[in-house]
């Protein structure tokens, strides 16, 4: 639309750059829950999955950019006992498991840079 003339014209607006979500380094997206196999060495494929970020809150980026991700079933991510978001048990036990695996690639410092700490 021609805006000459126009005492308020709009601007164009610069459009959001896209962010490339990489594959999880740790859990494969196939139907089935990290934690429902790791726990209780159950199999199954779930309906419902959420994928759930290893380190949250400000690191949600980080862990999106690194892979740092895994598809969890609503009981062992928000809805039961041992849920992540419920115990920290269980989130104590995921970042650890994060880290382990961002260190198979880089260093702990260059973990402890991006993350803010060490969680082993």
């Amino acid at each position: 639309m021609n805006q000459e003339g126009l005492m308020f014209p709009k601007t164009q607006k610069k459009r959001k750059k896209r962010m490339k979500h990489p594959k999880s380094i740790i859990h494969e997206k196939n139907g089935t829950c990290y934690l429902c196999m790791l726990l209780d060495g159950n199999h199954k494929k779930h309906l419902l999955l959420d994928e759930h970020h290893i380190f949250g809150g400000p690191n949600r980026i980080h862990s999106e950019e690194n892979g740092l991700k895994v598809w969890l079933c609503l009981d062992h991510h928000t809805m039961g006992s041992l849920a992540v978001h419920r115990c920290p048990d269980t989130m104590r036990l995921m970042h650890r498991i994060g880290q382990q695996e961002y260190e198979k690639t880089h260093s702990r410092q260059q973990f402890i840079e991006i993350f803010g700490k060490s969680y082993l």
